[in-house]
């Protein structure tokens, strides 16, 4: 009878030992996804303080990828910009208007332009 009792123990034992390893694993992956999830959050609120804040302007005319009239001002392209009509844009360096040299960030395609004032858009 002795014996019958002791394989029980150990049976009971050994089936006690790994239900607490089961929920040991369980909540060690809940914190590893909870960890995961947080990272992702952080670092997706870290690249939205990127985009820069500001006025945006609509690009309302471009010709090919030289020129663009950013509300009523003329801009060439320092370097190949792909914008497009109706793009909306924020100036990221320089003022909209004043400086001569400006960079641009594209919030349609989240890209940066670097561009050089030309000058007022007249309209007759």
């Amino acid at each position: 009878m002795t014996v019958s009792k002791n394989i029980v123990n150990r049976s009971s034992l050994a089936s006690s030992t790994f239900t607490m390893s089961l929920k040991r694993a369980f909540i060690l992956s809940a914190l590893l996804l909870v960890s995961v999830l947080s990272t992702n959050a952080a670092h997706s609120a870290w690249f939205e303080r990127l985009i820069p804040q500001g006025e945006s302007y609509t690009v309302s005319e471009i010709d090919r990828d030289l020129a663009f009239v950013i509300d009523g001002f003329i801009y060439d392209a320092r370097t190949s910009c792909f914008l497009a009509v109706s793009d909306r844009v924020i100036f990221f360096e320089g003022r909209h208007g004043i400086d001569y040299r400006a960079t641009v960030y594209d919030l349609d395609s989240r890209e940066r332009c670097q561009l050089l004032l030309r000058g007022r858009l007249y309209q007759e």
